[in-house]
Formats: structure tokens, C-alpha cells, sequence
């Protein structure tokens, strides 16, 4: 009994030491891994649940404490001290990187973050931190990694010396055991539907998203490697001989001329539309705000109420295929280091795939997207009965002034209307940069239009998001993790030529009764498939808008927000 007592009050006495040693740390680790939950929980909750922040606090405090004591206690020194030492910077080095997602998302580090990161490459890598970064940033980070070093060899002199001499240090134990059970019993009790998500320190939440996106990555991997045996096509009455899917990039249709914004920077669309040969939807979004997360669902029958994983589902080139269709994959876009990404798997399942560059280039200077032009020119000298085409373009992706050549420079910052106008000349002059790539896009789109003019086409025209480009005065880009009105809200533009106009009168009057209707592009494929009188077994009449079955979403739902209610 006494060898216990005098063992306890040794370790009673090497725990104060501890704390009183490695004050210091523990107070940045503590600082580091709180900051992130505490603005999440602000950003989230609006102040309305501070009682979860509280209990958090609480048992963050313990879980520190006891993670500082438990390495304290290790007998090796030079392990201790190095354990120690990559405690601090990794969580130096968590805290910098979602400090700086919260500055430029609004947003914590999730999977989709992770995902970019994993299926970037030295190109797009450059892009990222010439828009996002630049030389201040850059900077920073040589700074912030200084400090870093600085800071910790000073974290030694941290101390609280009275501790040891004081009766207080009977109590550090006590606080310990008391925030731990305190916290978690206020959490389990009162906040248990929230705790997984209102307690992530930034090491379990980027481990999570890690983890999530391998998992998709290997999905990716999962759907190259599925056979398209598994379409069941019920019923082919389609006799379309070319339909033309033209997958556009970060267009935010509230700032384009066709659907009302001041800047005149879709002359060809306007004169079309003004002609009768649009069909211009008004109330379309995306499904989600970055690219991979929105073609797993714009491409497969997957959408916002998918009750399987998304590659479990059949895709639209493997219907099409199925339907008698020879399918083309014509890109501008560059498929992502050694991942690959998921544009890339739907381009190798197509019969046809060309790329206007090679997924290792390492050009600085962005290639424009009337490089497609001859890719187009090509496919259409093989053709077949039935051919089914998606180009995809780089339209409005960052960086703005890459998207356009010169000649399309029409607006400078002088030209930004209100309520842009009062922002800074360096904020104005992206916004112009963007209407210029927009201006470009609207010839683009047109242009690959007129080339099937001559021929019994449908051409539909659809963004894979939308953009924020300072719309808060803040933000430019768009996020997987944190959709807005500006990123989710797309144009969705059908044009015919006069020959698919007299064999399917009804199909084109079915496509323009339907611009007004609420929609989602989730569920592009059933109105596809519905338009070409092409049914599988998962094909379902009520969710293609064009449909007389057709049911709007009273609530459209985007990564747990309700567009209709919340961002509208």
C-alpha cells in the first residue's frame, strides 16, 4: 500500500512538473486546435449553439492536457523532445493551412479539398498559387515557418513556477479528470447529434477527409475497371444522328447578358435567343460547386437522393454506348497527376477521346478553347449512324486572364457596374477579366453550335458550377465544402438545327415549355435519355424536366444546404 502511494505521488509530482515545463506548448497546441472549432462553430451555428463551444473548450482542454502529460511521461528524452517538437509543428502546420481555407473558402479543410490537392497537377498547382497565393503568400509562409522555428525553441522559458510550490498543483490532476469527463458528459448528453462534427481537431479531420477522398479515388479507379454490361435498355426509339454535349466550366449565369447582367458579353447567344432558337432555362443549378463532385452525379444517374455510392450507378457514356451511340470525349482540360481524375475515366470509356493537351504538361500559359475546333472538325470526319459528343471546355476557370485571348479583351475595370464598381482596381479588374472570358465563351459555344448546323443536331449547352467572383466583396473562386448562390446557379442552354426542328417538333416544344422549371442538373441524364427516346432500367420519367411527369424538388439540397431556402 505505501510503495503505491509513493508511486502515485511521484507520478502526482512529475505530472505537475510537466505541466509546469511545457506550459508553454500546451498553451499552442491548445490555441491551434481550438481555433478551428471555434469558428466553426460561429460560422455554422450564428451563435446559437455557444453551449456546445463551451463543453468543447472543456474537453479540449483536458484531451491537450492529458496528450502533453502522457508524452511528459515518456523516459527517453530525446524521444520526448522530438515528439514534442512534432506535435507543435504539425499542428503549426494544420492551423496555417485551414487558416488559409477559412480566408479564401470560408470553409475547414474537408475531402473535397483533399481531393484537388491529390488530383492536381504541377500546372494547375502553379495556376493555384499564382490566384490564390502569390507572392504575399508565399512570403507568409516563409515567415509563418520562422516564427514557427523561433517560437518553439523559446517554448522551454514558458513556465509556471509556482506551481510547484503552490497548493494549485494538487489540482492539476483534478482539472484534467474534470474537463474529460465534464466535457464528454455535456456532449454525450445535451449535443450528442453534433459532437462528431463540433469536436474535430484539425489532425482527425484532415486525416477523415484523407481518408474519404482515397476512398473516391479508388472509386474512380472502381469505374474504369466496371464493365458497361450492366445498362438495361428497356426501350431505343432514338434517331437522333448527332446529339452534342457541350460541358462548360465555372460559368455563373447571373453574369452573363443572356440572363441579365449589364455587360454586354454574350452577343451570339443574345442574337439566337432573339431569334427563337434557344431554349434558355432560368432556374437551373448544379448539384454541387467543384467539378468531381458535380460530374459524378451530372454524368451517372446518382443525385441528391442516391441511397448507393455514386460509381454504382450506370454513366452516361455507357448508356449511350448501349444505345447504339459511338461516343466522343473532346477536352480542353488537362486529367490531374498521377491520380487521374474522374473526367478523364468517363473520356477512357468513350470510343473516341482526344485531348488539345497531355495531362504532364507543364506549360504556364492556359491553351484556349477554339483549340477544340479541330478536334471537333476531326471527330466529324468518322462519323456513325448515331453520335453522341461531350466537349468539355475550360470556359471561366481561374485564372480569368487566361481564358481569352487578347482580342477578346472588351471590359477593363472601368466597365464593372454596380454595386462592384466602389470595389478595388485589383478586384474590378478580375471581374473584367472573368466577363472577357465569358465574352470569349458565348463565341466558343456558338461557334461549336454553327459547326452542326448542316446536320440533324441537338446541342446542349451546360457548366459543369457556377463562379463567385467578389460577389461579397471578398471571395473569387467557388468550393466543394461551401456552396453559394453564386457557384451553384448555371445556365442551361438547348439549341437544334433547323433539321432535328422538323423531325422532332414535339421534343423541341417539350424542351422550351420547360425553362421555367426548377432543376437540378443531377438528374441531366434522365432528361437526356428522355429527350432521345432512350429508357434504361434506372431512367425515372418524374425526374427529367422536360417530362409532362416531371416533379420539382421543393428543396433542393447542396452538401447539407437547402438552395431554395437558404441561398436563393
Amino acid at each position: 500500500m505505501q510503495a503505491l502511494k509513493r508511486f502515485l505521488l511521484r507520478a502526482w509530482a512529475r505530472g505537475t512538473h510537466i505541466v509546469e515545463h511545457e506550459a508553454g506548448l500546451l498553451i499552442v497546441l491548445y490555441i491551434l486546435n481550438f481555433a478551428p472549432i471555434f469558428w466553426n462553430n460561429i460560422h455554422m451555428y450564428k451563435a446559437q449553439q455557444l453551449g456546445v463551444l463551451f463543453t468543447d473548450a472543456i474537453f479540449l482542454f483536458g484531451g491537450i492536457e492529458l496528450y502533453v502529460l502522457l508524452l511528459g511521461f515518456i523516459p527517453i528524452r530525446k524521444l520526448r523532445r522530438f515528439l514534442f517538437a512534432l506535435s507543435f509543428f504539425i499542428s503549426l502546420l494544420l492551423g496555417g493551412v485551414e487558416s488559409f481555407s477559412i480566408i479564401q473558402y470560408s470553409s475547414l479543410i474537408g475531402a473535397g479539398i483533399v481531393t484537388a490537392v491529390l488530383q492536381t497537377n504541377p500546372r494547375e498547382a502553379g495556376e493555384f498559387i499564382r490566384m490564390y497565393v502569390g507572392w504575399k503568400g508565399i512570403l507568409a509562409v516563409v515567415l509563418l515557418t520562422a516564427a514557427g522555428i523561433l517560437a518553439y525553441r523559446y517554448l522551454d522559458r514558458v513556465k509556471i513556477p509556482f506551481l510547484s510550490r503552490h497548493r494549485l498543483s494538487r489540482a492539476v490532476p483534478v482539472v484534467i479528470l474534470f474537463s474529460l469527463l465534464a466535457g464528454g458528459v455535456l456532449l454525450h448528453s445535451y449535443f450528442s447529434f453534433i459532437v462528431n462534427d463540433s469536436l474535430d481537431v484539425p489532425v482527425v479531420r484532415v486525416g477523415r477527409a484523407t481518408t474519404t477522398s482515397v476512398d473516391n479515388i479508388q472509386a474512380f479507379e472502381k469505374l474504369k475497371d466496371e464493365a458497361a454490361s450492366d445498362v438495361e435498355i428497356t426501350e431505343n426509339e432514338s434517331d437522333t444522328p448527332y446529339v452534342v454535349f457541350i460541358l462548360g466550366e465555372s460559368t455563373n449565369r447571373s453574369r452573363m447578358h443572356l440572363y441579365g447582367y449589364p455587360l454586354e458579353n454574350t452577343p451570339n447567344l443574345d442574337e439566337l435567343n432573339a431569334k427563337g432558337d434557344l431554349a434558355v432555362y432560368k432556374d437551373t443549378i448544379s448539384p454541387e460547386a467543384a467539378t468531381v463532385a458535380v460530374l459524378r452525379k451530372l454524368l451517372t444517374f446518382s443525385d441528391m437522393d442516391a441511397s448507393k455510392p455514386w460509381y454504382e450507378y450506370n454513366n452516361m457514356i455507357d448508356v449511350m454506348k448501349a444505345a447504339g451511340y459511338k461516343t466522343y470525349w473532346l477536352s480542353n482540360q488537362e486529367s490531374s497527376g498521377i491520380w487521374g481524375n474522374v473526367a478523364q475515366l468517363f473520356a477512357g470509356r468513350s470510343d473516341y477521346s482526344r485531348f488539345t493537351r497531355l495531362r504532364e504538361s507543364h506549360e504556364d500559359n492556359g491553351i484556349y478553347d477554339e483549340a477544340l475546333f479541330p478536334l471537333v472538325d476531326e471527330a466529324l470526319q468518322q462519323p456513325a449512324a448515331k453520335n453522341f459528343y461531350v466537349i468539355h471546355l475550360m470556359g471561366g476557370h481561374g485564372l480569368y486572364y487566361m481564358r481569352f485571348p487578347y482580342i477578346f479583351s472588351k471590359f477593363t475595370a472601368d466597365d464593372i457596374p454596380a454595386p462592384q464598381d466602389t470595389l478595388s482596381e485589383e478586384k474590378r479588374t478580375e471581374i473584367a477579366q472573368y466577363e472577357n472570358a465569358l465574352y470569349y465563351n458565348d463565341f466558343v459555344v456558338t461557334s461549336l453550335m454553327g459547326k452542326f448546323a448542316d446536320k440533324d443536331a441537338l446541342v446542349i449547352y451546360i457548366p459543369d458550377h457556377g463562379e463567385a467572383v467578389y460577389d461579397n466583396g471578398i471571395f473569387s473562386g467557388h468550393v466543394e465544402e461551401n456552396p453559394t448562390k453564386e457557384t451553384v446557379e448555371i445556365p442551361m442552354i438547348f439549341w437544334a438545327s433547323d433539321a432535328y426542328k422538323a423531325h422532332h417538333p414535339e421534343k423541341w416544344q417539350a424542351i422550351k415549355a420547360a425553362v421555367n422549371r426548377p432543376y437540378m442538373t443531377d438528374d441531366f441524364i434522365d432528361t437526356l435519355l428522355d429527350i432521345l427516346d432512350i429508357h434504361t432500367a434506372e431512367y425515372d420519367p418524374k425526374k427529367s424536366v422536360i417530362n409532362p411527369a416531371f416533379r420539382h424538388r421543393p428543396h433542393r439540397m447542396i452538401q447539407g444546404k437547402d438552395y431554395d431556402t437558404e441561398l436563393k
